[in-house]
């Protein structure tokens, strides 16, 4: 009886976690327009502030395969999943103005600044534009 309990908790486990990360996909077309607009294929962030630990945590990923997009604000209390955390990553891509060329410096500062983040205590980005290795960035103040 315990075995089978147990086989039944796993299965629905697996299922809630499926489920859950559906809620990130985005279609395809929007994600496309993504990387034709910023020239970006991968885009991540989390901020850590004194007073809380990933405050702000941010992504999108374009695949051929699955496309996904999530945005958590701790402190504004805010949770986007797929094509409404897209919309919100946009607008904050458009307003860093960042190329492949962009030292680490200034991504750091465009992206606290974008994310409204100038007390963070570390900062981690992972960014990937298109035709160009991947870029991860720590700092801690």
């Amino acid at each position: 009886m315990k075995k089978s309990t147990s086989f039944i908790n796993i299965v629905l486990s697996i299922i809630l976690l499926t489920a859950c990360s559906n809620q990130n996909l985005i279609p395809v077309k929007e994600a496309k327009d993504i990387v034709d607009t910023y020239g970006i294929t991968a885009f991540s962030v989390i901020i850590d502030t004194k007073e809380q630990s990933e405050a702000l945590s941010a992504s999108f990923s374009e695949k051929k395969e699955r496309s996904e997009a999530e945005y958590l604000h701790k402190k504004d209390e805010v949770q986007l999943h797929g094509k409404k955390a897209l919309t919100k990553i946009s607008g904050i891509l458009e307003e860093m103005d960042i190329d492949p060329e962009t030292d680490e410096t200034t991504l750091i500062k465009k992206t606290a600044d974008a994310f409204e983040f100038s007390d963070f205590k570390t900062i981690k980005i992972d960014i990937t534009f298109k035709g160009h290795d991947g870029k991860k960035i720590s700092m801690s103040k």
